[in-house]
This record gives C-alpha cells, structure tokens and sequence, in this order.
C-alpha cells in the first residue's frame, strides 16, 4: 500500500503576495463595515475560520451564527481572491510542481492537501497555477478552527477506509508539524515561511528541508524515513 501525501499550501508550495490577506480585509470590510480588521494578526498556519473568529472579536462583532458567516465570508471572498492574485503576483515557491509530480509518480501514491484555506479559496490558489487537479482532496478550513481536525480530514478523505500505509505533511509553519504529529503522521518542515529549522525541529518535524527545490532528493529522504 503506497504512501500518503499531504502537502500545505501557503508558503509551502506558493506565496500569494499578500493576495489572501488583501482579499479577506475587503470581504469582511464589506460584510461587517470594519476596516483593517485584520491588522496585526500572525496568518501562518492559522485556519481561515481561526483568522474570522479573532478578528470579529476583535471587531466586538458577534459570532452567534459563525458558520453562517463563514459560508457567506467564503462565497465573497473568493472572488476577491481570484481578482487580487494575478495582481499582486502570486508565484509558484521552487521547486513546488515538481515536488507533487515527484510525489505523485511514487507507486500507489493518494497525493492530497492540508490547507487552512476555506477549499474553493485554496481551489482559486491551486487553479491560478493550474494545480487543482493533481490533487485527490483533502482538508480545509470548513473542517475546523484547528489544524489538528483539518489533517485528520484530510487522511480520512484521502487515504480512504482501510488504508494502513504511511502519511506525509509536508509545510512550512509549527502548526503543520505538530497537527502531523497529533495524528500520527510523519512531520516534514520546509523553511520557506516564518519558522527556521530549528523551530521546525523543536515542534517535532522529522526531517527538515530549506525549500523543495531539489523535489527527488526531498522525497528520497522522505521515503527513507521510519512511519511515525
């Protein structure tokens, strides 16, 4: 039985430039009439349902019907998204595509995602590279505030019932890690976001790679490495 991919997104296979930032500032801005209300606040590794909770109490709006309010935050601002990539330049990280070819030509290879973007946002992300599609699933904000319950989902959804191989999540912030870890999966950090190898290390990351630039040596290493 072959191996389980889960790759992350943000800052792991793409930097959208500020993008998502820029396009969840003016949807709530347009829902709630709050400006910069995300001023401050750290997105690495955070979930998109997280980031709405803290700024709409932040905001000291209410959140008596937050799933309503994603479902309506989500449908908005994807369209702003989809606007604001191609203007602030998104850009593929080195070696990102040849990173999931690599995983994906891995014999009985299930090659998913454990994104914390609401899934049509991280649709609108992987689309704008034309990765979507390489994808079997995975999980997404929708699936929880915590990172933890989103890497669950995804094994669910991508291994599938009675699957017993190894599973991979692969990302670049402390919360990929130790999400990986809570669920018994192999940890593997890239340091192309906000936290260095040793951060990576000290949360429980398996094995550590400056970036995926060089995809077979990364997944040689990978594969290499004992399940957790």
């Amino acid at each position: 039985m072959g191996p389980v991919f889960l790759f992350d997104i943000d800052l792991t296979l793409l930097r959208s430039n500020g993008a998502g930032g820029a396009a969840m500032t003016q949807t709530l801005h347009e829902l709630v009439g709050v400006e910069d209300g995300f001023a401050g606040m750290h997105f690495g590794g955070r979930t998109d349902r997280s980031l709405l909770r803290e700024a709409l109490t932040r905001c000291g709006q209410p959140d008596t019907e937050f799933d309503r309010f994603c479902v309506a935050f989500e449908q908005r601002y994807v369209g702003y998204l989809e606007r604001e990539l191609p203007v602030r330049r998104a850009e593929l990280l080195p070696g990102a595509r040849a990173a999931i070819d690599e995983a994906l030509k891995v014999p009985g290879a299930r090659v998913g995602l454990a994104t914390g973007n609401f899934r049509r946002a991280a649709r609108a992300k992987l689309d704008h590279f034309g990765l979507w599609g390489h994808f079997l699933d995975g999980g997404f904000a929708e699936d929880g505030e915590h990172r933890n319950d989103l890497v669950a989902a995804a094994i669910r959804r991508v291994a599938g019932p009675g699957w017993h191989g190894p599973v991979y999540v692969i990302g670049d912030s402390v919360h990929d890690i130790t999400a990986a870890v809570a669920n018994g999966a192999v940890a593997v950090g890239v340091c192309t976001g906000g936290d260095d190898e040793a951060t990576l290390r000290q949360a429980g990351a398996h094995a550590v790679f400056a970036d995926l630039s060089a995809p077979g040596e990364v997944l040689r290493q990978v594969l290499a490495l004992p399940s957790a």
